[in-house]
């Protein structure tokens, strides 16, 4: 059987943020390895620097944005205020005609008419004409704010709109921060930082091998297992998509043949077998299978090893 090797195909396939945490698990064995192979230690150091430029770029491009939070929260604000100093301004028109009061309440509630004034609005179209508006109540001259029992309500509808336009800079700024194609660039060159210390590995397991060698190896198969059977596959296993193992083999006991030998028959999965000499096994649910050795039909009894060729095969759920 040829020696399985180390490879980074699998790398790509993975989200970004599973592709972050493999990839921080092979950097972590690779710098907990002591070694004195000059080769190693460069290849290894290179893996630690790429990863951590894609460790920035993912928090860049994934974490969370607080000025969002901050927006939404002052907006909802300035809506509630608007929307308090509108209904007093109804109120007002329920007053008579002949009241004064009424009128100038019919003025100063038009503006929400003349700007087309929702709560609706993007958070920067309606934080400005909030402003636009509270200018034009206060420069009024057929009526006050505060005969009219709004003036504390337009200060504080100002106040949260000059807060919304502040945060909408930040969040901006924010999202400008964030450089198109970097957590891609970025991804590309830890895997590339991890293949070439593989190439190495994979050498070294063939040319010089050791003890450390293989135990590091076997933990980085153990890596590369677990996230094929867990991030890509989703952990379903079966014919077709058989649980990896190290050695290459499959453990999803869809073919297990192997040779064996043993005196008589066995029943297996519903067939028989019987008879004498050599060969090998298959335990595929149904049908026949025959063992090396000589006896007599005996249904139901004789002994027998079925131990199939997955051999090796490591368990790193």
């Amino acid at each position: 059987m040829a020696q399985k090797t180390l490879t980074t195909s699998y790398l790509a396939q993975l989200t970004n943020a599973n592709h972050d945490g493999v990839t921080q698990q092979i950097d972590d064995r690779l710098q907990g390895f002591e070694t004195d192979n000059l080769m190693i230690i460069q290849a290894a150091e290179a893996v630690h620097a790429a990863r951590q430029t894609e460790d920035a770029a993912y928090r860049r491009y994934s974490g969370k944005d607080f000025a969002s939070d901050d927006l939404k929260r002052e907006d909802q604000l300035e809506d509630k205020y608007m929307s308090t100093i509108r209904a007093l301004l109804n109120a007002l028109l329920c007053l008579p005609e002949t009241e004064p009061l009424r009128r100038k309440a019919e003025m100063a509630v038009q503006l929400y008419k003349d700007f087309n004034f929702r709560v609706a609005d993007g958070f920067e179209a309606e934080a400005r004409k909030t402003l636009n508006m509270v200018q034009q109540w206060q420069a009024a001259t057929s009526y006050t704010l505060q005969e009219l029992g709004i003036e504390p309500w337009v200060t504080k509808a100002r106040q949260q709109a000059q807060k919304v336009l502040a945060l909408v800079t930040v969040r901006v700024d924010n999202e400008s921060a964030k450089v198109k194609g970097e957590l891609a660039a970025a991804r590309k060159a830890t895997d590339e930082a991890i293949r070439k210390v593989y190439d190495i590995l994979n050498a070294l397991n063939v040319l010089q091998p050791s003890a450390e060698l293989s135990t590091l190896t076997t933990v980085l198969f153990g890596i590369e297992d677990r996230a094929k059977l867990y991030y890509i596959s989703g952990g379903k296993t079966g014919s077709d998509k058989p649980t990896p193992t190290p050695d290459g083999g499959s453990s999803d006991g869809s073919s297990d043949s192997g040779t064996s030998g043993g005196v008589g028959t066995i029943t297996t999965g519903g067939g028989s077998s019987s008879g004498s000499g050599s060969g090998s096994s298959s335990d595929s649910g149904s049908g026949s299978s025959s063992y090396s050795g000589s006896g007599s039909s005996d249904s139901g009894s004789g002994s027998g090893s079925d131990s199939g060729s997955n051999d090796g095969g490591y368990n790193f759920g």
